[in-house]
């Protein structure tokens, strides 16, 4: 998993939202990208898969 130019290993399946909790990131700032496709707080992120975090930012 990329964020921030850092690699993060996930040691279990988990959700989204799980993902941005435990990384300690509001879920209304982040994107998450699994294998090149936008998943929503709900979807299971498997092992092995390769996960993007990207931060959103509004101008304003």
């Amino acid at each position: 998993m990329f964020y921030q130019g850092k690699t993060i290993e996930l040691e279990k399946s988990l959700t989204v939202k799980q993902l941005l909790k435990e990384l300690r990131l509001n879920p209304l700032e982040h994107l998450v990208q699994v294998d090149g496709k936008l998943y929503t707080e709900d979807r299971i992120i498997e092992l092995g898969s390769r996960v993007i975090i990207h931060r959103v930012t509004s101008a304003g």
